[in-house]
């Protein structure tokens, strides 16, 4: 009986792992071609490649922090 538990189970791994690559092509479609960075190459994470193509996204986020720092801890 242990090996009919053992083969299902390598089963269901094998299928989970198939439907995990499957989001994950899904996923990088979706996020397009700047997602699917060549191995070794600048920036690595994902949110630095988003913030260094959308700087002025970069520029407001800085630029909101800084104005509720401001407003927090300058009376």
């Amino acid at each position: 009986m242990t090996s009919a538990a053992d083969s299902f189970l390598l089963e269901q791994c094998q299928t989970l792992r198939q439907q995990l690559q499957e989001q994950r092509g899904v996923i990088a479609q979706r996020l397009g071609p700047a997602s699917i960075a060549q191995p070794g190459s600048y920036p690595r994470s994902m949110a630095m490649r988003l913030l260094k193509q959308r700087q002025g996204l970069l520029i407001r986020l800085l630029l909101g922090s800084a104005s509720l720092l401001r407003a927090r801890y300058l009376p």
